[in-house]
C-alpha cells in the first residue's frame, strides 16, 4: 500500500458521517430543486428517467443505473431539473467540518458518478436508511451509520476502478513531508524509531511533529509505529512459517512483547492467529472440522 493510500485509509477510519435524510421520490417533467451553498453531501440513484444538474452554468446529466455524489461547497450553487419523469432513491449526509474529509483527499469533482452493476445493492442500503429513520429504536443511529459507511465504501471502491492512480489522490498540505515520514517508518520498523528521528525527516520540532501527525493519522507517531509493527507481524504469521522470535526481531519487538501486544489487540496468541489465518475458508464452508484452533 502506498503512503497516500495509507494516510487515506487512516482518514476513513476517523470519519463519523451522519445521515440527515433518505427517501424514494418520483418527479414529473419540469420539476426543479435549487440548492444554494448546501452544507451536506447528497447521493442520488435513479432507476428511471433523466434529469440535469446545472452548476454555475455547466450542465451535468443524471441518468439511471449510476450512483451520483453531489458534494457541498459554499461558493457554488446548483439546480436539478427533471427532463423525463424520474424515479430515484437518495440520501443526504454530513461530515464534521473539522475532519479531513475523504472528498478533500480524492480528486472527485462537485458532481461525480459511478456505474452500478447491481442497482438492488444500492437500493437496499438506502431502504435500510429509510427504515432506520422511521424507527424509534436505540439502535437506529448505529443502523444509519452502518448504512452510510457501506454506501460510501461502495462508491469509493467503484470510483477507484475508474480513476488512474496519479489522478485518484490529492496531496495533503505538506503531503511530501508526510510521505517521507511514513516511508521512513515503513523502512525502519525493525529499528528503534525515536520521535527525534521522525522530526529530522519532516524538518519539524518534535512537539509540533506529534501534534501534526495526530491531526493527519488520528494517533501519535509511537502509536502508529506500534500498529504498523503488529500489522507486519500478523502478515508474517499468516504468510510464513517463521518462528515467533524471528518475527518479533523483524518488526522491532522483544520476544515476550509481541505475544503480549498481539493478544491484547486480537484476544488470541500468535500461534492461534497463525492457525486461524492459514485455514482454508473453503474447508470451513464445507463443514470440515479439522480447522479447530487450540493452544
Amino acid at each position: 500500500m502506498e503512503t497516500n493510500e495509507r494516510i487515506l485509509q487512516r482518514q476513513f477510519s476517523l470519519l463519523e458521517p451522519g445521515v440527515i435524510m433518505a427517501a424514494y421520490s418520483e418527479r414529473d417533467v419540469g420539476w426543479t430543486d435549487s440548492r444554494d451553498g448546501m452544507d451536506f453531501y447528497r447521493f442520488i440513484y435513479a432507476t428511471e428517467g433523466k434529469a440535469v444538474v446545472e452548476i454555475n452554468g455547466v450542465t451535468h446529466n443524471i441518468e439511471p443505473k449510476r450512483l451520483y455524489l453531489l458534494r457541498p461547497k459554499t461558493n457554488e450553487s446548483y439546480e436539478i431539473t427533471v427532463q423525463q419523469k424520474t424515479k430515484y432513491y437518495w440520501c443526504h449526509f454530513c461530515l464534521d467540518t473539522q475532519e479531513f474529509k475523504f472528498i478533500k483527499l480524492l480528486r472527485i469533482p462537485f458532481t461525480a458518478s459511478v456505474p452500478i452493476p447491481d442497482g438492488e445493492y444500492v437500493i437496499n442500503i438506502i431502504l435500510r436508511m429509510m427504515e432506520a429513520l422511521n424507527q424509534e429504536s436505540i439502535t437506529s443511529p448505529l443502523k444509519l451509520k452502518a448504512a452510510i459507511l457501506e454506501l460510501m465504501s461502495f462508491y469509493i471502491d467503484n470510483s477507484a476502478l475508474m480513476l488512474s492512480r496519479e489522478n485518484y489522490y490529492e496531496m495533503l498540505e505538506s503531503g511530501e513531508k508526510w510521505t517521507e515520514v511514513i516511508d521512513y517508518i515503513e523502512k525502519n520498523l525493525h529499528h528503534n524509531i525515536q520521535i527525534e528521528d521522525l522530526a529530522k525527516v519532516a524538518y519539524l520540532h518534535p512537539n509540533y511533529l506529534i501534534t501534526s501527525f495526530k491531526t493527519v493519522m488520528g494517533c501519535s507517531p509511537i502509536q502508529y509505529v506500534t500498529e504498523r509493527r503488529l500489522e507486519l507481524a500478523k502478515k508474517l504469521l499468516k504468510e510464513t512459517d517463521l518462528p515467533i522470535s524471528d518475527i518479533a526481531s523483524k518488526v522491532g519487538m522483544l520476544n515476550h512483547y509481541l505475544p503480549r501486544l498481539l493478544k491484547r489487540q486480537t484476544g488470541i496468541t500468535p500461534k492461534q492467529y497463525r492457525r486461524l489465518m492459514q485455514v482454508d475458508i473453503r474447508n470451513i464452508k464445507s463443514g470440515d472440522g479439522n480447522n479447530e484452533v487450540t493452544e
